[in-house]
């Protein structure tokens, strides 16, 4: 059976990316990036991934990129501070 992949988007600081594109490098996980016009700090990265690679990269997120927010495929948007366990609740409703 294929695994169920969700489509995420990351909203991260333009300094702090490179660490994250480095890390979806490692991990092998195609990403699109996106600059926010109106905004000269923000990117956006979206990602298409497991559930167990979403577990892997929010881990990296909470420890390295706190001020970051994830957005779900739903559209709603969460601080990363939440526990992953909440985060999984919410995609799999």
């Amino acid at each position: 059976m294929k695994e169920k992949r969700f489509n995420i988007d990351i909203v991260l600081k333009k300094t702090k990316r490179w660490d994250f594109k480095d890390l979806l490098i490692e991990k092998n996980i195609i990403y699109c990036e996106w600059f926010v016009e109106l905004n000269e700090d923000v990117s956006i990265i979206s990602v298409d991934v497991s559930i167990e690679e979403l577990e892997s990269l929010y881990n990296f997120i909470i420890n390295e990129l706190s001020e970051s927010r994830i957005i779900l495929p739903n559209g709603t948007r969460l601080q990363a501070k939440l526990p992953f366990d909440f985060i999984k609740t919410k995609l799999i409703k």
